[in-house]
């Protein structure tokens, strides 16, 4: 076998198992990524961020009602699992925005539904 012939094999080895590797890692079904760092209360349904504290107190003050955070959870749930991540905001050490003692963080959870 010639050099060029050998080179040849080898770079559409190479080729073949560059092209190869993503279709196996395809193969072992869709991506399952959790929350981004810094969202240190996870994912939780809209349910669970009903529960919290911060939520409980502005429906109590009239900032938002239940419908409204519903309604917020379900504009940032992209993928539709029912979840999205959750981060406590430092209210108003970080926000100028009337009632930021009440702010939470919300973003999908990147999760892909199965």
């Amino acid at each position: 076998m010639t050099r060029i012939k050998q080179t040849l094999i080898a770079a559409f080895v190479a080729a073949l198992m560059f092209v190869a590797a993503p279709v196996g890692a395809q193969a072992a079904g869709k991506p399952a990524h959790g929350c981004p760092a810094g969202f240190d209360l996870g994912a939780l349904t809209a349910d669970q961020i009903l529960a919290l504290p911060r939520s409980q107190a502005a429906i109590k003050d009239g900032v938002v009602s239940e419908a409204g955070i519903r309604a917020g959870v379900a504009g940032v749930d992209k993928n539709g699992t029912g979840r999205v991540c959750v981060q406590l905001s430092n209210g108003l050490l970080t926000s100028n925005r009337p009632n930021g003692q009440y702010l939470i963080n919300l973003v999908d959870d990147n999760s892909s539904v199965r």
